[in-house]
Protein backbone atom coordinates (compact mmCIF):
# COMPACT_ATOMS: atom_id res chain seq x y z
CA UNK A 1 0.00 0.00 0.00
CA UNK A 2 2.84 2.37 0.81
CA UNK A 3 4.45 1.87 -2.58
CA UNK A 4 1.14 2.64 -4.31
CA UNK A 5 0.85 5.92 -2.44
CA UNK A 6 4.41 6.90 -3.31
CA UNK A 7 3.82 6.06 -6.96
CA UNK A 8 0.70 8.20 -6.96
CA UNK A 9 2.45 11.19 -5.43
CA UNK A 10 5.72 11.00 -7.33
CA UNK A 11 4.39 9.75 -10.63
CA UNK A 12 0.96 10.43 -12.07
CA UNK A 13 -1.30 13.28 -10.99
CA UNK A 14 -4.75 11.87 -10.35
CA UNK A 15 -7.80 13.86 -9.26
CA UNK A 16 -10.71 12.25 -7.44
CA UNK A 17 -13.99 14.18 -7.80
CA UNK A 18 -16.22 12.99 -4.96
CA UNK A 19 -19.77 13.36 -3.63
CA UNK A 20 -22.31 15.91 -4.83
CA UNK A 21 -24.75 15.41 -7.69
CA UNK A 22 -23.84 13.35 -10.72
CA UNK A 23 -24.25 16.41 -12.95
CA UNK A 24 -21.71 18.39 -10.93
CA UNK A 25 -19.26 15.48 -10.69
CA UNK A 26 -19.39 14.81 -14.42
CA UNK A 27 -19.11 18.50 -15.28
CA UNK A 28 -16.14 19.13 -13.03
CA UNK A 29 -14.50 15.91 -14.17
CA UNK A 30 -14.92 16.86 -17.82
CA UNK A 31 -13.41 20.31 -17.27
CA UNK A 32 -10.46 18.86 -15.38
CA UNK A 33 -9.75 16.39 -18.19
CA UNK A 34 -9.80 19.18 -20.78
CA UNK A 35 -7.22 21.22 -18.85
CA UNK A 36 -4.42 18.73 -19.54
CA UNK A 37 -2.96 19.49 -16.09
CA UNK A 38 -3.65 16.01 -14.69
CA UNK A 39 -2.89 12.49 -15.81
CA UNK A 40 -6.25 11.05 -14.83
CA UNK A 41 -9.57 12.10 -13.33
CA UNK A 42 -11.87 9.73 -11.44
CA UNK A 43 -15.41 10.63 -10.36
CA UNK A 44 -17.17 8.86 -7.50
CA UNK A 45 -20.52 9.54 -5.88
CA UNK A 46 -20.01 6.81 -3.30
CA UNK A 47 -18.40 7.54 0.07
CA UNK A 48 -17.12 3.97 0.40
CA UNK A 49 -15.67 3.94 -3.12
CA UNK A 50 -14.03 7.32 -2.60
CA UNK A 51 -12.52 6.13 0.68
CA UNK A 52 -11.25 2.99 -1.04
CA UNK A 53 -9.59 5.07 -3.75
CA UNK A 54 -7.92 7.32 -1.16
CA UNK A 55 -6.57 4.28 0.69
CA UNK A 56 -5.23 2.88 -2.59
CA UNK A 57 -2.86 5.84 -2.86
CA UNK A 58 -3.88 6.72 -6.43
CA UNK A 59 -5.34 10.22 -6.02
CA UNK A 60 -3.07 13.20 -5.49
CA UNK A 61 -5.97 15.67 -5.44
CA UNK A 62 -9.46 15.40 -3.95
CA UNK A 63 -12.11 17.72 -5.38
CA UNK A 64 -14.83 17.40 -2.79
CA UNK A 65 -18.42 18.56 -3.09
CA UNK A 66 -19.74 19.11 0.42
CA UNK A 67 -23.25 18.28 -0.72
CA UNK A 68 -25.77 17.04 1.82
CA UNK A 69 -23.36 14.73 3.64
CA UNK A 70 -21.20 16.94 5.88
CA UNK A 71 -19.89 14.07 8.01
CA UNK A 72 -18.87 12.06 4.97
CA UNK A 73 -17.19 15.09 3.44
CA UNK A 74 -15.28 15.77 6.66
CA UNK A 75 -14.16 12.13 6.89
CA UNK A 76 -13.02 12.03 3.26
CA UNK A 77 -11.13 15.31 3.60
CA UNK A 78 -9.45 14.24 6.84
CA UNK A 79 -8.41 10.93 5.28
CA UNK A 80 -7.04 12.72 2.22
CA UNK A 81 -5.03 15.13 4.34
CA UNK A 82 -3.62 12.19 6.30
CA UNK A 83 -2.37 10.66 3.06
CA UNK A 84 -0.85 13.91 1.81
CA UNK A 85 -3.61 14.41 -0.77
CA UNK A 86 -4.57 18.03 -1.43
CA UNK A 87 -8.23 18.93 -0.98
CA UNK A 88 -10.27 21.41 -2.99
CA UNK A 89 -13.64 21.92 -1.33
CA UNK A 90 -16.53 23.06 -3.50
CA UNK A 91 -19.01 25.49 -1.94
CA UNK A 92 -22.57 26.00 -3.12
CA UNK A 93 -22.62 29.67 -2.12
CA UNK A 94 -20.37 32.35 -0.62
CA UNK A 95 -22.58 32.89 2.41
CA UNK A 96 -21.92 32.81 6.13
CA UNK A 97 -24.19 29.78 6.42
CA UNK A 98 -22.30 27.88 3.71
CA UNK A 99 -18.94 28.66 5.31
CA UNK A 100 -20.22 27.63 8.74
CA UNK A 101 -21.30 24.26 7.34
CA UNK A 102 -17.79 23.47 6.08
CA UNK A 103 -15.84 24.99 8.98
CA UNK A 104 -14.81 21.54 10.24
CA UNK A 105 -13.78 20.19 6.82
CA UNK A 106 -10.00 20.46 6.27
CA UNK A 107 -9.21 21.92 2.86
CA UNK A 108 -6.25 23.33 0.96
CA UNK A 109 -8.47 25.60 -1.11
CA UNK A 110 -12.01 26.34 -2.23
CA UNK A 111 -14.10 26.38 -5.39
CA UNK A 112 -17.46 28.11 -5.83
CA UNK A 113 -19.92 25.90 -7.69
CA UNK A 114 -22.18 28.59 -9.27
CA UNK A 115 -19.23 30.46 -10.81
CA UNK A 116 -16.92 27.53 -11.55
CA UNK A 117 -15.19 27.81 -14.92
CA UNK A 118 -12.18 26.23 -16.61
CA UNK A 119 -10.22 29.39 -15.85
CA UNK A 120 -11.15 29.13 -12.17
CA UNK A 121 -9.93 25.52 -12.13
CA UNK A 122 -6.68 26.48 -13.84
CA UNK A 123 -6.09 29.24 -11.29
CA UNK A 124 -6.95 26.94 -8.37
CA UNK A 125 -4.61 24.19 -9.55
CA UNK A 126 -1.88 26.74 -10.23
CA UNK A 127 -2.26 28.21 -6.74
CA UNK A 128 -2.04 24.75 -5.17
CA UNK A 129 1.11 24.01 -7.15
CA UNK A 130 2.61 27.30 -5.95
CA UNK A 131 1.78 26.55 -2.32
CA UNK A 132 -1.04 29.09 -2.11
CA UNK A 133 -4.62 28.73 -0.87
CA UNK A 134 -7.13 29.07 -3.75
CA UNK A 135 -10.11 31.09 -2.54
CA UNK A 136 -12.70 32.57 -4.98
CA UNK A 137 -13.11 36.32 -4.56
CA UNK A 138 -16.71 36.14 -3.24
CA UNK A 139 -15.60 33.62 -0.59
CA UNK A 140 -12.57 35.74 0.35
CA UNK A 141 -14.80 38.81 0.72
CA UNK A 142 -17.19 36.88 2.94
CA UNK A 143 -14.30 35.63 5.10
CA UNK A 144 -12.95 39.14 5.47
CA UNK A 145 -16.43 40.38 6.37
CA UNK A 146 -16.67 37.67 9.02
CA UNK A 147 -13.43 38.74 10.71
CA UNK A 148 -14.68 42.31 11.14
CA UNK A 149 -12.54 45.49 11.13
CA UNK A 150 -8.90 45.39 10.14
CA UNK A 151 -7.68 46.63 13.52
CA UNK A 152 -6.89 43.78 15.92
CA UNK A 153 -9.50 43.44 18.61
CA UNK A 154 -8.48 43.68 22.25
CA UNK A 155 -8.04 40.05 23.39
CA UNK A 156 -9.51 38.51 26.48
CA UNK A 157 -6.53 38.00 28.81
CA UNK A 158 -8.00 34.99 30.59
CA UNK A 159 -8.75 33.04 27.41
CA UNK A 160 -5.54 33.62 25.47
CA UNK A 161 -2.42 31.46 25.85
CA UNK A 162 0.56 33.25 27.40
CA UNK A 163 2.99 34.98 25.08
CA UNK A 164 6.68 34.24 25.16
CA UNK A 165 8.12 37.70 24.71
CA UNK A 166 6.43 40.98 25.44
CA UNK A 167 3.86 39.88 28.00
CA UNK A 168 0.71 40.69 25.98
CA UNK A 169 -1.56 37.66 26.33
CA UNK A 170 -2.69 37.31 22.71
CA UNK A 171 0.54 38.33 21.01
CA UNK A 172 1.87 35.70 18.61
CA UNK A 173 5.38 34.49 19.34
CA UNK A 174 8.05 34.70 16.66
CA UNK A 175 7.68 30.97 16.01
CA UNK A 176 3.91 31.26 15.76
CA UNK A 177 4.31 34.11 13.27
CA UNK A 178 6.49 31.84 11.14
CA UNK A 179 3.90 29.08 11.38
CA UNK A 180 1.12 31.55 10.53
CA UNK A 181 2.92 32.65 7.36
CA UNK A 182 3.19 29.01 6.31
CA UNK A 183 -0.50 28.46 7.10
CA UNK A 184 -1.37 31.37 4.79
CA UNK A 185 0.68 29.66 2.07
CA UNK A 186 -1.54 26.62 2.51
CA UNK A 187 0.97 24.25 4.11
CA UNK A 188 -0.22 21.31 6.20
CA UNK A 189 0.95 20.65 9.75
CA UNK A 190 3.44 18.10 8.47
CA UNK A 191 4.83 20.57 5.93
CA UNK A 192 4.99 23.33 8.57
CA UNK A 193 6.91 20.99 10.85
CA UNK A 194 9.38 20.19 8.08
CA UNK A 195 9.91 23.85 7.17
CA UNK A 196 10.39 24.91 10.79
CA UNK A 197 12.52 21.91 11.70
CA UNK A 198 10.19 20.77 14.48
CA UNK A 199 7.99 17.76 15.18
CA UNK A 200 4.50 17.50 13.72
CA UNK A 201 3.17 17.60 17.29
CA UNK A 202 4.97 20.91 17.78
CA UNK A 203 3.46 22.27 14.56
CA UNK A 204 -0.03 21.24 15.69
CA UNK A 205 0.54 23.05 18.98
CA UNK A 206 1.60 26.23 17.16
CA UNK A 207 -1.47 26.06 14.91
CA UNK A 208 -3.78 25.51 17.89
CA UNK A 209 -2.25 28.50 19.68
CA UNK A 210 -2.65 30.66 16.56
CA UNK A 211 -6.32 29.74 16.17
CA UNK A 212 -6.94 30.51 19.84
CA UNK A 213 -5.11 33.83 19.82
CA UNK A 214 -6.76 35.02 16.61
CA UNK A 215 -10.13 33.71 17.81
CA UNK A 216 -10.62 31.69 14.62
CA UNK A 217 -12.45 28.38 14.25
CA UNK A 218 -10.37 27.10 11.32
CA UNK A 219 -7.16 27.65 9.34
CA UNK A 220 -8.83 29.42 6.42
CA UNK A 221 -10.40 32.02 8.68
CA UNK A 222 -7.04 32.48 10.43
CA UNK A 223 -5.40 33.08 7.06
CA UNK A 224 -8.04 35.68 6.21
CA UNK A 225 -7.48 37.42 9.55
CA UNK A 226 -3.71 37.40 9.07
CA UNK A 227 -4.00 38.96 5.60
CA UNK A 228 -6.65 41.51 6.58
CA UNK A 229 -4.61 42.70 9.56
CA UNK A 230 -1.33 42.75 7.68
CA UNK A 231 0.24 40.16 9.96
CA UNK A 232 1.82 38.36 6.99
CA UNK A 233 2.69 39.20 3.40
CA UNK A 234 0.19 38.36 0.67
CA UNK A 235 1.35 35.04 -0.86
CA UNK A 236 0.51 36.16 -4.40
CA UNK A 237 3.47 38.52 -4.35
CA UNK A 238 5.96 35.73 -3.91
CA UNK A 239 4.22 33.64 -6.57
CA UNK A 240 4.59 36.40 -9.16
CA UNK A 241 8.23 36.74 -8.22
CA UNK A 242 8.82 33.05 -8.79
CA UNK A 243 7.15 33.11 -12.20
CA UNK A 244 9.29 35.90 -13.63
Amino acid sequence: MTSNRQAGRNGSRVALVSLGSEVVRCGVGAMLRELDMLDDVVASGSFDHSMELLHSGRPTLLVLNHGDEPRQAEKLASTAVGFGVRVLLMLRAATAEALAQVASVPADGYLLEPTLTREALVNALGDLESGLVPIPHPVARRLLAEVGPLEPAEPEPAAAPPARGDGEPATLTDREMEALALMVEGLSNKQIARRLGISEHGAKRHVANILAKLNCSNRTLAAAVALSRGLVRVPGTSRRARRR
